[in-house]
């Protein structure tokens, strides 16, 4: 689809009407750039205030705290939103949004030896789960149709880095950059109905497609609680994702080889491009 433009523009003296033709899909690449910028600018501006406020901290006459915390810890939930582009790898029946959760595990290196003390970094790991849908598709074997179930999403690992302010108070902002890899995870099943599902039958594992890409990204957010760091804390985290390409299985491309007994199906290739909203409790 391609979108047409009127303009008005001085070619040799004389005003001519000429037509500017953008490709729809071009207009998805800007658009999600511009999201990225924007979100590049939010993390930048935010990790600026909070190294002022870190600084303003260390100056200021606070007493030191008895109580110094050791971890920011998150458990919750995600949901995903791809780019354009990434678009064509989910392709599922929920506006193309996956769900799923995340764990996170942060350190205060500052808290490692024996004078503990509070600090504005966190370092540590991500473990989440994005399930993005799943497809049927109709088969005939041996004369005999069927139906096979492929479920697919992605897993993320990723090492962060946080800034943050020093001291637990109600508000805690905090800003990330995040590194790591996307994994793509899929499965192919008999697709059972719910009879046969009753009476206990298991569906037949055909295995699956999995492939890998380099992830990277930014991220921002804030925990809202009390000012004891040993207290359960409600988060809210937004990140932006970009990496390397990711191989997927293609939508109802997956067809049955009576010669080799198998399913065969068709391998698509995109690249990486999501954000994440995270809503959770921690600490």
């Amino acid at each position: 689809m391609r979108l047409n433009y009127g303009i008005i523009g001085l070619r040799n003296g004389r005003w001519e009407r000429c037509v500017l033709i953008i490709n729809e899909m071009n207009l998805g690449y800007f658009a999600l750039k511009s999201q990225i910028v924007l979100m590049k600018f939010a993390f930048l501006l935010l990790a600026s205030l909070l190294f002022i406020t870190t600084l303003k901290s260390q100056e200021s006459d606070i007493p030191v705290r008895s109580s110094v915390q050791s971890q920011d810890v998150l458990f919750g939930l995600q949901f995903a939103f791809p780019g354009d582009e990434m678009k064509k790898a989910v392709k599922n029946k929920m506006g193309n949004v996956g769900f799923g959760g995340t764990l996170y595990y942060l350190t205060n290196p500052l808290s490692w030896g024996k004078n503990k003390r509070n600090s504005a970094i966190r370092l540590g790991g991500e473990l989440a789960y994005t399930y993005y849908g799943r497809f049927i598709t109709d088969v005939t074997v041996g004369g005999y149709q069927g139906s096979y179930k492929t479920s697919y999403g992605i897993l993320n690992l990723n090492a962060i880095f946080r800034l943050r302010p020093p001291h637990v108070t109600a508000v805690v902002p905090f800003a990330d950059v995040i590194i790591g890899g996307n994994f793509y995870l899929s499965s192919m099943k008999d697709n059972l109905d719910a009879i046969e599902s009753a009476f206990g039958i298991e569906a037949t594992n055909f295995g699956g497609y999995s492939s890998s890409s380099l992830n990277k990204g930014i991220g921002a957010g804030v925990s809202f609680g009390g000012a004891d760091p040993n207290h359960a804390r409600f988060v809210v985290r937004v990140t932006c994702n970009w990496g390397s390409d990711i191989k997927y299985v293609v939508r109802n491309s997956v067809t049955y080889d009576p010669g080799s007994n198998s399913l065969n199906y068709e391998v698509g290739k995109a690249p990486v491009r999501y954000v994440l909203v995270q809503l959770g409790v921690g600490l």
